[in-house]
């Protein structure tokens, strides 16, 4: 890897499935390490990747869905957090907003430390995946206190938690990000969604020790996407290709990430592939 502007870039990462299987093996390995020293007085275990929107409209909220289908693919054990309380929702993109079971406004009047594996059984699960979205019938504001307390308690009992984040300067991403390993910065490449993916981008990097790029894109090559990530001092970890069918795939409950092939599931790939490797390296 080269420095450009201070920062490491990425190296472009090969997502094979053999190869994906044994990276996103190594992940679960770092995370069974981590949970070992867990039992030594430390209280996160899982792996937590942060998915945040560059402009309204990206896709977040399906590259979140389609990360944690991924990684269930694989055999992690994964959970999806919503942490954008007006945005669409995870349950509507996973599909399942007709299932029961809790949701946010549940947990508002939560009290102490909570049971990570008693929440999992009666969160809504699709496809493996575990998901807490809020409710649209139910708006309310949720408390530092409990976002926080709700992520430690996940994160004790999986080994993959993806969360939606808000933009920064929301109140809920002040509670989240500090208990997050990574954080991808999805960017539509328009004028508009790079002006205001540069300024978010500014108030990702204080906040996080590791913070990516994954270039949405229509059609334009890997040089336009370096040259992003080169002008907005990030690497550049996936470049998310336009996929027609994805609307289509949510209107009928299909979740992000269940085709291999697809652009989004190549994607999640990629990212999960890094997270991997980044472990490792924190369990080494």
């Amino acid at each position: 890897m080269s420095p450009v502007g201070g920062r490491p870039r990425r190296v472009r990462l090969s997502t094979t499935s053999s190869h994906l299987g044994r990276l996103v093996h190594r992940l679960a390995a770092a995370v069974s390490w981590r949970a070992t020293w867990a039992h030594r007085g430390h209280m996160k275990t899982a792996h937590i990747i942060g998915v945040v929107g560059g402009s309204g409209g990206v896709g977040a909220s399906a590259l979140t869905a389609a990360i944690a289908v991924r990684g269930a693919r694989q055999g992690l054990r994964a959970v999806c957090l919503d942490g954008d309380r007006l945005g669409g929702g995870l349950d509507v993109t996973l599909g399942i907003e007709q299932e029961h079971g809790v949701r946010w406004p549940d947990l508002a009047g939560a009290r102490g430390r909570l049971d990570g594996s008693e929440l999992i059984r009666q969160l809504p699960t699709v496809d493996g995946v575990s998901v807490l979205s809020f409710d649209r019938a139910r708006d309310l504001r949720l408390s530092a206190e409990i976002v926080q307390e709700v992520l430690h308690a996940l994160s004790r009992a999986v080994d993959l938690v993806v969360v939606d984040l808000p933009r920064p300067d929301h109140e809920v991403f002040c509670a989240l990000s500090p208990s997050v390993d990574s954080i991808v910065l999805l960017a539509g490449s328009g004028i508009c969604d790079l002006a205001g993916a540069s300024a978010i981008a500014a108030h990702l990097i204080p906040s996080c020790p590791d913070v990516w790029l994954c270039l949405r894109t229509g059609g334009r090559g890997g040089h336009f996407a370096e040259t992003v990530a080169v002008a907005l001092d990030l690497p550049l970890v996936a470049i998310l290709r336009e996929e027609p069918s994805l609307a289509t795939d949510v209107l009928h409950g299909i979740p992000p990430g269940t085709s291999q092939k697809g652009a989004m599931g190549a994607a999640a790939d990629a990212i999960l592939a890094q997270s991997a490797l980044d472990a490792e390296l924190d369990a080494s």
